[in-house]
């Protein structure tokens, strides 16, 4: 049997798995539009974990990240520290705080959170937030479908262009079958096989590499350090490693991801979270970066960085790891895909036309779910027409969704979770001000390659929410929020560091 019929072989038996757990879900939870797009708000804590930790990292990670390391060599761990910074302060300021603000309040998507928690009657906030979501995760899909159809090539499967369309339909279809539940059951065993090939791999490349020594000695030649480049230190290199911390940024506002955290069970699921998820990033982030930086001495002369991990895996292993290492990737893009394709779907069907256009009577529905599933089927056709016409580098395409999306919902989150006086002005300004920051850094010349735009975007959204709430009369304390009770808010919005630490404990 030839060895990419055994990869496809094992490789399907993986994609039936995820299949039947569609249907689980549908039979599950496919009896409400509810139980479709939040599973009940049953999730325990591994599966809010690791789930809302597998659909933060994609492609960009098992490739993409996989490749800088082998491109910049050391360099490469600065994006790893920036990530593992931004999974700590999610796990400190943001899991606990947003499950217990968000218990007092009918809340089935991030919508609704801030448009309670902010006091917006007027629907502005998840209007605007829907339409950011929206936007920027289509974009992010699309970087997924790029992934799969890299994927493909790079085991000499399949053309560029097939691997497109067979990740457009395996997602699509699996998300459209089971929802919410589905996602998050797939995303927490997706989670488990990259964590597995991020632990192993770079180890077992390591042990082929003859040890550190002919690893060492690659780096010094080719002059890639942590710190700086051959030539000294230099503001490029001080702008690369600034830029590369910014990408943690984005992950306490991260809609796809944090949303795991309102529909997680309880307040003792949402601590185990926190703490599953942190470790989970840091094994993953870092052993993604060290695959890349051994993975330049066992194959010199890549034409593609991020080919890394899939021509590392042909040339050194059976097929039969091939089929599973295919899948630990196919794994990554869908667990972010899908959970993109979810949310997106749900801000258009839940945040405007259920909510602005009055349609919360269809809530008990199947209608609701249906249509529902009619937008993820449409998104899924756009994203894989806008992936088909050529390969896009991964890592830059996903940075630039990221950092809209950071730069939006980061600041909106952490300020709508610890300071009273924010309003829902404050927000809009925000909302407004992060994504046209994004926008302007990225198309001036030179300026997204001195620094990423995350990191200016970031703080000028924050600012500007600041700003206009001051402006605007802020809140002022215990004000009303929506359905929320004055004390969970209170509570939330008053929590010092040692008590967010003691909500940390593990039971």
């Amino acid at each position: 049997m030839e060895s990419s019929t055994i990869i496809l072989i094992t490789f399907g038996g993986y994609l039936l798995l995820l299949l039947g757990i569609g249907w689980w879900g549908d039979r599950r939870f496919g009896h409400s539009y509810e139980g479709f797009v939040t599973a009940d708000k049953s999730l325990g804590g591994w599966v809010a974990a690791i789930s809302s930790a597998a659909s933060s990292e994609s492609a960009w990670v098992m490739l993409g990240l996989s490749g800088l390391g082998y491109s910049k060599g050391p360099a490469g761990y600065w994006a790893a520290l920036g990530c593992t910074l931004g999974f700590l302060v999610t796990s400190l300021f943001v899991v606990v705080q947003l499950r217990r603000s968000s218990g007092g309040m009918q809340v089935l998507t991030l919508g609704d959170y801030l448009e309670q928690a902010l006091g917006d009657r007027r629907h502005v906030i998840r209007v605007v937030s829907a339409l950011i979501i929206a936007v920027f995760m289509l974009v992010y899909v699309v970087a997924q479908f790029v992934g799969t159809g890299k994927q493909m090539a790079g085991m000499n499967l399949m053309s560029y262009h097939w691997g497109v369309v067979a990740g457009a339909l395996i997602i699509g279809i699996y998300v459209l079958i089971g929802g919410y539940a589905a996602v998050c059951w797939t995303d927490m065993i997706q989670g488990i096989l990259m964590a597995a090939v991020m632990i192993i791999f770079p180890v077992l490349a390591l042990d082929k590499a003859g040890g550190m020594a002919p690893v060492l000695q690659e780096l010094e030649t080719s002059g890639r350090t942590f710190w700086i480049g051959r030539e000294g230190f230099s503001w490029a290199w001080a702008g690369f490693a600034l830029g590369q911390l910014g990408i943690g940024i984005g992950y306490p506002g991260m809609p796809h991801s944090i949303i795991r955290f309102i529909t997680v069970r309880d307040e003792k699921a949402a601590r185990n979270a926190a703490i599953i998820g942190l470790v989970w990033g840091a094994l993953v982030l870092f052993g993604a970066v060290s695959l890349g930086v051994v993975g330049r001495t066992l194959m010199p002369g890549l034409e593609d960085a991020e080919h890394i991990l899939p021509a590392f895996t042909a040339a050194h292993f059976h097929p039969v790891i091939s089929g599973f290492i295919l899948a630990a990737v196919t794994a990554a893009i869908m667990s972010t895909a899908d959970s993109q394709l979810m949310m997106a779907a749900t801000a258009i069907i839940h945040d405007f036309w259920r909510t602005v256009r009055k349609r919360t009577a269809e809530a008990g529905t199947k209608s609701t779910v249906i249509k529902t599933r009619v937008i993820i089927g449409v998104l899924s056709l756009i994203a894989m027409c806008v992936a088909l016409p050529k390969p896009q580098v991964i890592y830059t395409f996903v940075l630039f969704a990221w950092g809209a999306l950071g730069a939006s919902f980061t600041p909106v989150v952490l300020l709508s979770l610890h300071w009273k006086r924010f309003n829902w002005q404050g927000a809009l300004a925000a909302f407004i001000a992060g994504p046209l920051t994004i926008l302007i850094w990225n198309a001036a010349p030179g300026l997204s390659e001195a620094l990423y735009e995350l990191f200016p975007g970031a703080i000028v959204a924050t600012l500007a929410g600041v700003i206009v709430s001051l402006a605007t009369g802020g809140k002022a304390a215990g004000a009303t929020r929506g359905d929320a009770s004055e004390a969970t808010t209170t509570a939330v919005q008053g929590a010092g560091c040692s008590d967010i630490l003691y909500h940390l404990r593990l039971p």
